[in-house]
């Protein structure tokens, strides 16, 4: 897996997590997953992204991706 792959779907599932587990309201912001999450537009009702989740995910699955080509 190249890196912009990896930071794409990075990327994607940092915009998707906190969404999925409620938004702004929702228990993600008020638990320790919360932690570096931020809304990267402002006066925007509902969009997070989650920049330990984006880091996590991207480098695991190029890491991942890496090892399971042989490469």
């Amino acid at each position: 897996m190249r890196w912009f792959t990896a930071i794409l779907i990075g990327a994607l599932i940092a915009f998707v997590l906190p969404l999925a587990f409620g938004g702004l309201g929702g228990p993600w912001r008020e638990s320790w997953a919360g932690v570096g999450t931020i809304a990267p537009i402002p006066n925007n009702p509902g969009l997070l992204f989650s920049i330990p989740a984006f880091l996590i995910a991207s480098f695991g699955l190029r890491m991942f991706f890496n090892w399971h080509s042989g490469g």
